[in-house]
């Protein structure tokens, strides 16, 4: 079994042998790093580096994973994202809904009441969230494996996967496959550590960077920063008189300032000025002016500021967020879309919740608004009169009271008018239009049986002839694309002289009737009366 610095170890000897053959600058060896190290929250095993003709460094990173380390390769399903992105689905269906009820001048509050709404919100919710996270937890997409999860962090040349061969013998096939399905679509490598040191290789690196260049890419010293060849360090053990001692020290190997006309990555960079051989023909490169401070310069401020702001972020995340990078990331389309949506969600809840059965001053009475009863000390006067308010329906008024209709007066004192007292055979009792203006009439009294209809009716007037109500239903019907109805009164109070005309059709309860009432009035400025059928 192998360690994961073996298969560090391992991976970088292949990629030696791998890439030894590409072309690459006369001044330039290959560059490795084999231990782990870290870059701006991304974790990189090891690091092959080299530099191409055309001056630009090559880079290529391996992640590492032995059998102690399985978990890197082995998927595991992202339930974070699944239950936000369920959460999104069902805040988007929710706002439709209601926003459709909205839209028709229903309210969910005045069909359940309260609290019975919030009961029935609650288990749709529920609902809609249980079933859409279970079958989101089925698609591919939501499988989280880590070593991908670094590499989509950061852009480099070539990105290898290397992984002992037993981390697949005792889990099932799906595991192996979703490693190379993922590898494939991202364009990383896959290399494979067997029995021996031996090193399969199972896929090649795309050529074509699959994020069209929106990773974070890497520094160039991230690349330059190598192991440095064992060459360098012989020559910068060297004693002054050339001859090595037992209590000689190795100095450390580090890079020397040059006389800014030497390559600084050659061989002889680190040799003094009279023992340096090489050629200044093929080193000499063009004299640079020192960086500035930073200070001086604003955009590497606002990096430095921006860095330390995101890392002092980082430090409060819990251990279990920093284990898993991208587990508990969103992508920016996706807060965007759930801010407006929940904003949305909001303004409808609070727009229905405004349903009330109370009057209100800017609304007519969804319920009976009776004044304060009489008392014993202050008894009404029992001749006084209530005041008939807007919309309201004077019950008062009789077949030969006076009657004033909204589109023609008719005085029913005149004797030219005739309020029968009995109706022949062939008398219309009930004339109905429906919305696309087709005709229903009868000679009963159609659905609205006097023996056995309960329910409310909106009404838009009492008229004393059957020419006038038809003539009024027939406007509304036609001007306003909703459904007339003409019954005769005997129909629902008998003896009752004269004809009702009313919009819609019989509603069961008196809150329906109240906002049904209202949205005619908003809709149309039409001022209908609730008239209860018994």
């Amino acid at each position: 079994m192998y360690t994961e610095q073996n298969i560090r170890g391992l991976a970088i000897n292949f990629l030696r042998q791998h890439y030894k053959l590409r072309p690459r600058s006369g001044t330039s060896g290959t560059r490795v790093v084999h231990k782990p190290h870290f870059y701006e929250g991304v974790t990189i095993d090891a690091r092959l580096a080299y530099q191409k003709p055309d001056l630009n460094w090559f880079m290529a990173t391996v992640e590492a994973s032995s059998v102690d380390s399985a978990h890197e390769v082995l998927y595991r399903v992202n339930y974070f994202r699944i239950g936000a992105h369920a959460l999104l689905f069902t805040l988007l269906v929710l706002s439709g809904y209601m926003a459709l009820t909205q839209v028709q001048g229903e309210s969910l509050w005045a069909q359940f009441g309260r609290p019975g709404i919030y009961a029935y919100l609650l288990q749709l919710f529920l609902a809609i969230w249980g079933v859409s996270g279970a079958l989101l937890s089925w698609l591919p997409y939501y499988r989280y494996i880590y070593a991908i999860a670094q590499f989509v962090r950061f852009y480099a040349d070539a990105q290898w996967v290397a992984y002992d061969k037993k981390i697949f013998d005792e889990v099932p096939k799906r595991y192996y496959v979703e490693l190379q399905r993922q590898c494939l679509r991202f364009g990383f490598g896959l290399m494979e550590i067997r029995e021996d040191n031996k090193v399969r290789w199972i896929i090649e690196p795309s050529h074509i960077d699959q994020f069209k260049g929106t990773r974070t890419q890497l520094p160039l010293w991230v690349a330059v920063a190598g192991k440095t060849p064992p060459l360098l360090a012989g020559i910068r053990n060297r004693l002054p008189l050339g001859q090595k001692t037992e209590k000689s020290v190795p100095e450390p190997v580090k890079p020397v300032p040059t006389d800014g006309l030497t390559d600084p990555l050659s061989v002889d960079a680190y040799l003094p000025m009279h023992e340096r051989k090489d050629d200044y023909v093929t080193t000499i490169v063009p004299a640079t002016r020192g960086r500035r401070s930073w200070t001086k310069q604003p955009a590497r401020l606002w990096k430095r500021l921006r860095w330390k702001v995101r890392n002092a972020i980082r430090s409060l995340y819990p251990q279990e967020i920093r284990r898993r990078p991208g587990y508990y990331e969103l992508p920016w389309g996706v807060v965007t879309v759930f801010v407006i949506t929940m904003i949305c969600f909001g303004t409808l809840v609070y727009l229905q919740s405004e349903w009330t059965p109370e009057r209100r001053p800017w609304q007519e009475a969804a319920a009976p608004d009776l004044e304060p009863l009489e008392t014993a000390a202050t008894p009404a006067d029992s001749d006084a009169r209530p005041e008939v308010r807007s919309g309201e329906y004077d019950h008062e008024l009789s077949a030969r009271s006076s009657l004033v209709l909204r589109d023609r007066a008719v005085d029913l004192t005149d004797e030219a008018i005739i309020i029968p007292t009995s109706f022949p055979a062939n008398t219309i009792h009930y004339l109905r239009y429906d919305t696309a203006g087709v005709m229903e009439s009868s000679y009963g009294c159609g659905p609205m049986v006097r023996a056995s209809t309960t329910g409310y009716i909106l009404q838009e007037g009492r008229y004393p002839e059957y020419e006038v109500a038809l003539e009024r239903a027939t406007y509304l019907n036609g001007a306003y694309k909703t459904s007339t109805a003409i019954l005769l009164a005997d129909c629902l109070r008998e003896g009752s002289p004269g004809y009702l005309l009313y919009l819609g059709t019989l509603l069961k309860t008196e809150a329906k009737a109240n906002f049904e009432m209202r949205k005619y009035r908003n809709t149309f400025g039409l001022e209908l009366e609730v008239i209860e059928v018994k």
